[in-house]
């Protein structure tokens, strides 16, 4: 048996609930589970929240309730693997708060109860546990999520690549990639007339920096965009540690990018 769930947690859950699903499917799930249909709510929230309410308290207990939840994030009902993460991310962040969590299989688990909402949030999504109090570039984040959502690592390090090198298409109009694309880029030549640059360069620490920036992107490719292969899921700590690493360094790129400009010699 499992205990009853504070009104707020089943608020919440029913927001979540009315979010991802129709009125067919939010009538079949909750018949599916035994709960009887509020038919007086106007809306799906309200309909969510009082049946769910009305069955706990009948039952003294959430166990009903807690069925419901794992019949709308079976993996059964999803035709990918983002849509499942994302709803389920939604739910875990409210649950945490009950000491319970949904796992990998879509079956609700017991876990340590979350007392904060960061600490809520944090656990939902644990990459962003590892990237707490880093500065880290919405761009480069929204290139990746997709892949960290699913615990791809490998593919998140090659997308964050591929953000750097979209952000230097995107400034310059070349076409390449990785080292080429960067000498095309910042490239001095014997007329120091480079096509981007970020300083004046009239002084040779300005050149000496701007030189600098483009080995560090060159370097920054040579190490991310072509990564080792894949560890075994039993390494995931390292992997994940691995695309932190390349998420704090890319968003240094992007940032300085950001401030970057053409000069109008190429």
């Amino acid at each position: 048996m499992i205990k009853k769930l504070e009104d707020s947690t089943i608020r919440n859950i029913a927001i979540i609930g009315s979010e991802i699903l129709s009125h067919r499917q939010l009538d079949e799930l909750l018949e599916s589970a035994g709960i009887e249909v509020n038919q007086q709510a106007t809306s799906k929230a309200d309909k969510l929240f009082y049946s769910l309410k009305y069955r706990q308290h009948r039952d003294n207990c959430s166990n009903n309730l807690i069925n419901f939840i794992q019949k709308v994030i079976s993996p059964m009902r999803y035709d990918n693997e983002l849509d499942f993460e994302k709803h389920k991310t939604r739910f875990n962040e409210k649950l945490l708060y009950e000491g319970l969590e949904i796992n990998s299989s879509g079956k609700i688990v017991l876990a340590q109860k979350a007392t904060t909402i960061s600490e809520a949030k944090e656990r939902s999504q644990k990459i962003k546990q590892k990237i707490r109090g880093y500065n880290t570039h919405e761009e480069i984040v929204r290139f990746c999520e997709e892949e960290w959502l699913k615990e791809n690592y490998f593919h998140a390090i090659l997308e964050i690549a591929k953000c750097i090198a979209d952000k230097l298409r995107t400034l310059s109009g070349y076409s390449s990639d990785g080292s080429e694309l960067v000498d095309e880029c910042f490239g001095l030549g014997k007329d120091k007339k480079p096509m981007l640059a970020f300083n004046m360069l009239q002084t040779s620490s300005e050149e000496s920096e701007h030189k600098g920036f483009a080995n560090f992107l060159k370097g920054f490719f040579s190490m991310y965009r072509n990564p080792k292969a894949h560890d075994p899921k039993i390494f995931e700590d390292t992997q994940m540690d691995d695309m932190t690493e390349a998420l704090i360094i890319a968003s240094i790129i992007y940032r300085r990018l950001d401030r970057t400009y053409k000069t109008g010699y190429k």
